[in-house]
């Protein structure tokens, strides 16, 4: 083997060696968890949360779009169903400046991100089912479960006062507590203590909880539909309930890496 063909063996070898670890193998998945600020008050707490169309909350929202954009995302995925056409016919209104903004998390975060960084579409993957929380609720009555019944005040009372302390902080502090995995880890055990509760004949806790996951569960399966290429780098835009099932699904995909959202939220 001659010294020039050796040396251009080793320079292709070394183009080779630094493409492979350039290119990424698993899609990036990135969730940012939400409390839904069009207050539409249909969570089982209820909240009441500023104005976000409102100057100060105007600014506060292009302050955590700069920091999102740094992620750079490839596709934008927000809480709705792949059914509902109006998500992508209102985008690209948007896009053509025919759509006015509401205060919905989807506009607000998902559509003026998506715009910002040219995307032509937007990716819904919601999938919606009943949660019936008052049924839960009866059941323990019904048999006295004086856990359930005893915990769910003192549950209550401190997501009131969470909600209470982010309506005076920046969009940017409440969305850190949002997304702090330790927040993640609570959100779950709340929903498992609901495994308590049954009626005389009924598992109704286990069951209202099976249709929770059952949801969450399609939810994953429409998103995994939507992730189809190792260069993707994906930003989940959900109610943060769903967020702990989601991290959970991404996390157990060899094909797939999470990316902590707060690493670019919270400010060095």
């Amino acid at each position: 083997m001659t010294k020039q063909l050796t040396t251009v063996l080793t320079l292709t070898l070394v183009v080779a060696i630094t493409t492979a670890a350039q290119t990424p193998s698993k899609a990036q998945v990135m969730f940012l968890g939400v409390y839904h600020f069009a207050n539409p008050n249909l969570d089982v707490v209820k909240s009441n949360f500023p104005d976000h169309l409102s100057e100060k909350k105007q600014l506060e929202i292009a302050e955590v779009l700069d920091l999102l954009a740094k992620f750079k995302p490839t596709k934008i995925v927000v809480e709705a169903p792949p059914e509902q056409a109006s998500i992508q016919t209102n985008y690209e209104a948007y896009l053509k400046g025919e759509y006015r903004l509401t205060a919905n998390e989807t506009d607000q975060i998902g559509y003026r991100l998506a715009k910002r960084l040219g995307h032509t579409r937007v990716y819904p993957a919601d999938h919606r089912l009943d949660f019936d929380f008052n049924a839960i609720m009866a059941a323990a009555q019904e048999t006295n479960n004086r856990y359930f019944l005893g915990a769910v005040p003192k549950i209550f009372a401190e997501v009131q006062a969470m909600q209470k302390r982010q309506a005076q902080e920046t969009l940017r502090e409440a969305l850190v507590e949002l997304n702090e995995p330790q927040m993640q880890d609570r959100t779950k055990d709340f929903y498992l203590q609901m495994t308590r509760v049954r009626s005389k004949d009924k598992f109704v806790g286990a069951d209202a909880l099976a249709q929770w996951y059952q949801r969450n569960f399609r939810i994953l399966t429409n998103l995994t539909q939507i992730i189809d290429s190792p260069q993707d780098r994906v930003l989940v835009i959900f109610g943060q309930g769903h967020i702990p099932y989601l991290r959970d699904g991404i996390r157990a995909n060899p094909d797939m890496q999470l990316v902590e959202v707060n690493h670019y939220l919270q400010k060095k």
